[in-house]
């Protein structure tokens, strides 16, 4: 299960090195599959930060980040997916705070 995480950040993931980070987002679109990953894994959501990718490639907070305190997985990706759906562009990235 773990290869397929890796296998879903490394095909479509995007390094926020570049602000600072030592972290990688992915795309919107992706969010998804690694919610259903992370459901599977049993991994708890602690919550999530967007970013835009702005015209010149840079990724910028989209001030969309969220927190949830539930200690129940399936609830806090419920949560997670609420949230998200909840946001409409091809240019957002999501990170997430997971918890094994």
């Amino acid at each position: 299960m773990i290869s397929l995480i890796l296998e879903l950040y490394a095909r479509c993931g995007q390094s926020l090195s570049a602000n600072g980070l030592d972290e990688a987002v992915l795309p919107l679109s992706e969010a998804e599959n690694a919610l259903n990953l992370f459901a599977e894994k049993g991994w708890l959501i602690l919550g999530g930060d967007v970013y835009q990718c702005n015209q010149t490639g840079e990724m910028e907070n989209f001030y969309a980040d969220w927190f949830c305190s539930s200690t129940n997985h399936l609830e806090s990706i419920d949560f997670a997916r609420n949230h998200l759906s909840q946001l409409a562009d091809d240019n957002l990235f999501v990170s997430f705070i997971i918890k094994n």
